[in-house]
């Protein structure tokens, strides 16, 4: 049966110490003489009508003179890129002879109907034998042409195994949102009303009592109740306490409340001083 194409791999041949030995008119024949092998009643071997082809012809079909066409069949063969076979001093190519040798291997197998053991299954059947199948390594021989027959990439149990175990876990449990820190008991954000009733709580008597809960709580809430403008705060009502303690001092330097962190002086309006 004639194939209709050929399985080239680049690497491989650029990888090849014979061919790349060859300078670029002997790796040009060589590959010409791969395809006729191709095409060969026997592929893989240089046939003409069954009989080995001559010398005298295979430099006809390179369109090559004979001294030349000898030149490049020796050197082929001192690097052991091409061989000759014994029986009828035929050129062949090594790796071209094994992928065909595969290929039919792999072709009667596939007649015979495959494994008797696997057939005949029903569906909720398990399966008689394991995944055995292994990956084909493909033919590499020195000083050979690169390519070959295709290869099956199936994982062994030990690899699936390994990606198994390298698979990150699934949880069936949904994340829960933390739930919000109760400002009932000293929580970083509480509400103007939750101020607003500690403030009552604790001065009961003030009359601006509520007026500096709201101060407090528009002052903090504006930068994300953090102490300084920097550090988180911790609590929230010893913060009020010092706040209202803080006030009487201010109060009695006839000042209002001031933050805890310090505040830049404004620009003087001159413009001949420097700021």
């Amino acid at each position: 049966m004639k194939l209709p194409a050929i399985q080239f791999y680049p690497g491989d041949w650029h990888k090849d110490q014979g061919v790349q030995a060859l300078d670029l008119a002997q790796r040009g024949a060589w590959f010409e003489l791969l395809l006729m092998m191709h095409d060969s009643d026997e592929r893989g071997v240089l046939l003409v009508n069954g009989q080995p082809m001559p010398d005298a012809v295979i430099a006809r079909r390179l369109g090559l003179d004979n001294q030349t066409a000898n030149q490049i069949l020796t050197t082929l063969l001192d690097f052991g890129v091409a061989s000759r076979r014994e029986s009828d001093g035929a050129l062949y190519c090594r790796r071209m002879v094994k992928d065909e040798h595969l290929r039919q291997v792999r072709t009667e197998a596939g007649k015979k109907g495959g494994n008797p053991s696997l057939l005949n299954q029903t569906a909720n059947q398990n399966p008689a034998t394991g995944d055995k199948q292994m990956p084909t390594t493909r033919v590499k021989q020195n000083s050979t042409p690169s390519f070959s027959c295709s290869t099956s990439i199936t994982s062994s149990k030990e690899e699936r195994g390994a990606a198994n175990a390298a698979a990150p876990a699934r949880s069936s449990k949904k994340s829960v949102a933390k739930p919000a820190t109760d400002p009932k008991k000293g929580g970083p954000r509480p509400t103007l009303a939750d101020v607003q009733a500690y403030a009552a709580e604790q001065h009961p008597a003030s009359a601006d009592a509520q007026t500096e809960a709201a101060a407090f709580h528009d002052h903090y809430e504006s930068n994300g109740w953090r102490v300084s403008g920097k550090t988180p705060m911790a609590n929230w009502r010893a913060a009020f306490r010092n706040w209202m303690r803080r006030r009487a001092q201010f109060q009695a330097a006839g000042q209002s409340p001031a933050p805890n962190r310090a505040r830049t002086a404004p620009k003087p309006t001159d413009p001949s001083r420097w700021s």
